[in-house]
């Protein structure tokens, strides 16, 4: 059986408190308490101090809206009770009044309204001492001045300093809800960013691609014309047209393969860049020679292989060439780079390795597996090498940076026979 919270007092209102300190007054009124002055008793007296009463607490209903003119009307009647023996039931209204001048009004009038209770608080005390003739007579009028003036206003300063702490504390949780947000809308663009460099990187690879396989092709369509032209030129003949038509035939074929590989990578590559000659692996040399000149130490490693298609060997160009220039931009200056080639006989792939030494201060990743880091060059690496069937793995290994490239050579678009690729000396 769940337990039942216990019920809670009703809040009273400024109208409720005024109430209840009139019913209080009135109460202690029959009852005969007053304060303990010496003052004139009996029916007459008993109704100023009911009538002063009313007023009093009629104008604690304002108390909120105008707290200045209920703390003077608390004052003026407090005082005019004095004359008929005071009331404790007015004495509850000026300290209500008093307590909420000091939380309500601007700090300037504050400090007038301290500096007033200060001069009466002292006034009491002279007037203490100077009527009853004695210090002792003083000392209790100074007390009892305190008690009814320098109390409320403690109090107030009180409440009033903790409720400008919790607002204080509130305002800065929204401040600190703020910057959170502000934190997690940068890191959504940062992230947005991010893939926005990734995705420029693989649309620029793809058009490079494109760009390299349409100069292949192009060079095809020229070697059909020449045989074709070649075939034309002299009389006919059997089995010299007959050669001719196979070279035709071999590189129209090899031309349709270019072809569905460039329409596969195709994506809207810019028509105003130049066109330059596809480069492949027999220009890795080139790639090596440059790398050298930035201060890497390469070892080349790249025995005789039988010709690659084309697509192929434009892809581990360019892969070797994002590698190297990926080691000389985050290795140490004067590392080592190996740099190896093997196209195995029975595999029918293609595989690339670069290892190079990792800076000092390289960060491993947490499950210590190898894998791509967030740079626009291992992406376009990557895009390279799926976009013909193959794959590339990037990660640590020891104190160096492993990247191994494997490409098919039958992938798509892939001839084999197609370019012939060069042996290149380490």
């Amino acid at each position: 059986m769940p337990l039942r919270r216990p019920a809670r007092w009703p809040r009273l209102d400024d109208r409720g408190v005024a109430l209840a300190y009139l019913l209080v007054g009135l109460l202690l009124l029959g009852l005969g308490v007053t304060s303990s002055a010496a003052a004139p008793a009996g029916p007459a007296a008993d109704a100023v101090h009911a009538a002063l009463l009313v007023v009093g607490c009629a104008a604690l209903v304002a108390k909120r809206r105008h707290p200045l003119l209920v703390l003077l009307v608390a004052t003026a009647t407090f005082a005019g009770s004095l004359a008929v023996g005071g009331s404790v039931g007015l004495l509850l209204v000026l300290w209500d009044a008093l307590y909420t001048a000091a939380i309500q009004v601007a700090p300037r009038t504050r400090r007038g309204l301290v500096a007033a209770v200060a001069v009466l608080t002292a006034g009491a005390a002279v007037a203490g001492g100077v009527l009853g003739g004695d210090l002792r007579d003083a000392v209790q009028a100074l007390l009892f001045a305190v008690a009814l003036l320098v109390t409320p206003l403690w109090w107030a300063a009180d409440v009033r300093s903790r409720t400008e702490l919790a607002a204080f504390e509130a305002r800065r949780a929204e401040l600190e809800r703020q910057r959170a947000d502000l934190a997690r809308a940068h890191a959504a663009d940062v992230e947005r960013i991010a893939d926005l460099d990734r995705a420029a990187a693989v649309r620029g690879e793809r058009a490079a691609m494109a760009r390299d396989l349409h100069d292949v092709v192009a060079s095809r369509l020229s070697a059909i014309a020449i045989h074709a032209e070649a075939a034309l030129a002299g009389p006919p003949g059997g089995d010299r047209d007959r050669d001719a038509l196979r070279a035709v035939r071999a590189e129209a074929l090899a031309s349709l393969d270019e072809m569905r590989a460039m329409v596969l990578v195709l994506r809207g590559a810019d028509e105003e860049a130049p066109v330059l000659a596809a480069a492949g692996l027999d220009r890795l040399g080139d790639l090596v020679a440059d790398a050298r000149a930035r201060g890497l130490d390469v070892r080349l490693t790249a025995p005789p292989h039988a010709a690659l298609p084309a697509v192929v060997d434009q892809a581990a160009h360019r892969i070797a060439g994002e590698a190297l220039a990926n080691a000389a931009a985050h290795g140490p200056a004067g590392g080592r780079v190996d740099v190896a080639v093997r196209v195995p006989d029975d595999a029918g792939t293609l595989e690339l390795e670069v290892l190079s030494a990792l800076p000092a201060d390289a960060a491993t990743p947490a499950d210590g597996r190898p894998g791509l880091r967030s740079g626009t060059g291992l992406v376009t690496m990557r895009e390279r090498a799926r976009s013909i069937g193959g794959d590339v793995v990037a990660g640590p290994e020891g104190d160096r940076w492993r990247v191994r490239a494997v490409l098919p050579l039958a992938g798509p678009g892939a001839a084999p026979g197609a370019v012939p690729a060069a042996a290149v000396a380490p």
